[in-house]
């Protein structure tokens, strides 16, 4: 492809290292552990999008983590390229509407002048390039974490091999994989999109070279990893500034599965997110003004510990922070919708993340909400309970080594 080429040859001139995927990975194979590194750890990434790509859940993926760490606030640089006459109509019906307000050109096949501009533009972008800090990173944090736990492994290296064959991880990356720090980073970008099972199949393998301490650090920092990417990537308000009227739709049946998604979505970052859960079902005639009035306490108490209305102010960080009231409610209806839409007009910074039990609300009480956001690909209640059996047995882990449970 000439626009990739030139690209290519254009940031090599420049000094960059750009690094290039190619390959064609068919719907339902498995992530390429190379790209799965490059995604966490890279600055900039240029995403060249024409029909075929658009098509391709490879792309989505690829997609999905690059703008889940822009969401999350990390300095990274993301420039969307669409070829082929490709408009940001198709962009949008492909899922990917985040991209579609930046194009650089519209190309068709095998224009080097084009090929040539394109690759122009993207430099120009690439004076743009903020500098970088794991710090202001949270998934790239959460990454370094992992590895860090992962490092204690190392006395044995026969047990990091095979727990990257348990992740299934190709046998050419196992010699620098139990070599070094960036070994045991590569395997823990790994564990940022391992389905659950080999998840927990490398960390028993792993768990015998660690201390209790660190077994326990690394199972918290794992447990909600089973959250699907691109639900996690949802549960987070978009980049630029702070959250307004956001309400979530989950069909999880316990609220603990939105703690975890909260987890999930936000790399298990302490700093910068706040979480708290209430419930307050309606026991009077007022079912809107009981449950508006009983959630407002919940915010001013359970986020800023002011019970007494004196104390009701609003701190000068406030949108340094994200929020997120977790609501339990079975069967939201319209009369509970309407509410969610007064407390938006308290609070319309709050993050309202609603358990809906097994069942997804009706379209009709769906379209009451303020364009609420239904997270998806939908939770079955196999999966929601797998992921809590699987997680009571892992905090049990250290336990179990020693023969104590």
């Amino acid at each position: 492809m000439n626009v990739l080429r030139k690209v290519v040859e254009e940031l090599e001139a420049k000094g960059h290292r750009p690094l290039v995927d190619q390959s064609d990975i068919p719907p339902g194979e498995e992530w390429r552990a190379e790209v799965v590194d490059w995604l966490a750890r890279c600055d900039a990434a240029v995403v060249l999008l024409n029909e075929k790509a658009l098509k391709s859940t490879w792309v989505r993926r690829e997609v999905n983590i690059l703008m889940w760490r822009r969401a999350l606030g990390a300095p990274l640089l993301v420039i969307p390229v669409l070829l082929e006459g490709l408009g940001t109509r198709a962009v949008k019906d492909a899922g990917l509407e985040e991209l579609g307000p930046v194009q650089f050109a519209r190309t068709p096949a095998g224009a080097e002048h084009d090929a040539l501009e394109v690759a122009g533009k993207v430099l120009r972008r690439f004076s743009e390039l903020p500098s970088a800090a794991v710090g202001d990173d949270p998934m790239r944090g959460w990454l370094a974490r992992i590895g860090l736990y992962l490092k204690e492994a190392r006395t044995d290296p026969r047990l990091l091999a095979e727990a990257a064959k348990a992740l299934e991880i190709e046998d050419h990356h196992l010699p620098a994989i139990t070599t070094g720090h960036e070994g045991c980073l590569f395997l823990a970008h790994q564990f940022l999109v391992a389905p659950p099972a080999r998840m927990e199949r490398a960390l028993d393998i792993l768990a015998p070279a660690l201390s209790d301490q660190t077994i326990s650090r690394l199972v918290g920092s794992l447990t909600a990893t089973w959250v699907h990417e691109e639900a996690a990537r949802n549960v987070l308000p978009p980049p630029g500034g702070p959250p307004h009227a956001m309400t979530l739709l989950l069909n999880a049946h316990f609220p603990e599965t939105a703690e975890d998604y909260v987890r999930r979505a936000t790399c298990g970052a302490h700093r910068g997110y706040e979480v708290q859960s209430t419930g307050a079902l309606p026991l009077g005639e007022d079912r809107v003004g009981e449950r508006v009035r009983s959630w407002e306490d919940a915010v001013w108490q359970l986020f800023f510990d002011a019970e007494d209305e004196d104390d009701r102010w609003l701190p000068d960080d406030l949108h340094e922070r994200k929020h997120y009231l977790l609501i339990d409610e079975r069967r939201p209806d319209g009369d509970f919708a309407d509410a969610v839409g007064l407390l938006h007009g308290l609070f319309s910074w709050l993050i309202v993340l609603v358990t809906t039990g097994n069942s997804v609300p009706a379209q009709p009480v769906r379209d009451r909400f303020d364009n609420a956001v239904l997270l998806e690909p939908l939770l079955t209640v196999a999966e929601e309970q797998t992921a809590r059996l699987r997680k009571k047995k892992l905090v049990k882990l250290p336990r179990r080594l020693t023969g104590t449970y």
